[in-house]
């Protein structure tokens, strides 16, 4: 497991925050990675996800924060 923290430079106006996530097999340079929790922008709770969440990778950007 690893906890990474998405640093993602949007379109300006787009609206999207960056997360924190937790993913199951995050590997660099990845197409794509298995998330099974979050913590949204802005707040404390960790949220689980029912099943794995497989999110697209590209032109994201991360950093490890534990």
């Amino acid at each position: 497991m690893k906890i990474m923290l998405e640093t993602t430079v949007w379109p300006e106006g787009s609206g999207d925050p960056n997360h924190v996530y937790v993913f199951e097999d995050y590997r660099a340079g990845s197409r794509s990675a298995r998330a099974v929790a979050y913590v949204p922008h802005g707040t404390d709770p960790v949220q689980k996800f029912t099943t794995p969440l497989d999110i697209d990778l590209r032109g994201r950007t991360f950093v490890a924060v534990a």
